[in-house]
């Protein structure tokens, strides 16, 4: 059966993941929008990733861009 048989709205598509729970509100997830319990929390993930709501950890003692961009690279590289 291919993906355009499959009506959005089918037990199938519904199902519910046994055990996880949605990251934004805790109800549980179901396999259509899996991890979310529905499109809408996907939907509030994302607009918290693109306002950088969520944030990577940097390592501050490591590797920096302005270290990048200086122009030690170039002189390393001609070494």
């Amino acid at each position: 059966m291919s993906k355009e048989e499959t009506p959005k709205n089918s037990a199938i598509a519904r199902f519910r993941v046994k055990g996880t729970k949605c990251p934004i509100c805790k109800k549980p997830a179901v396999l259509e929008s899996r991890p979310f319990c529905s499109k809408r929390c996907g939907q509030i993930d994302l607009g918290r990733w693109l306002g950088e709501v969520y944030r990577a950890p940097v390592d501050e003692d490591g590797w920096s861009e302005s270290e990048a961009w200086s122009g030690d690279a170039q002189s390393d590289q001609e070494r």
